[in-house]
């Protein structure tokens, strides 16, 4: 993912399930963070099934990035909106 990002090529990643996707898309974003001070915002639209294994993740794996889980009905949605785009 790091020498593609350097040529500005697109990746996907299609490995069967169980095989490290979701690690190596946050170790790359967390690369991005340490290494070239890029501080996002970055997007993860994940399914809703696999929300919990993201947050997980994303605290071990890059306990200094910020994320923010964006779910719940209307009313949850526009709190986190408004709370985190406009205040911090």
């Amino acid at each position: 993912m790091i020498h593609s990002w350097s040529k500005e090529n697109s990746v996907i990643l299609a490995d069967e399930m169980g095989l490290g996707k979701t690690i190596q898309t946050i170790c790359f974003l967390y690369y991005l963070f340490n290494t070239h001070h890029l501080h996002g915002p970055f997007l993860c639209v994940v399914p809703l099934s696999t929300m919990t294994s993201w947050q997980r993740e994303m605290t071990q794996w890059a306990p200094d990035l910020n994320f923010v889980t964006y779910l719940g009905d209307v009313q949850s949605r526009d709190t986190v909106r408004f709370l985190h785009f406009f205040i911090t």
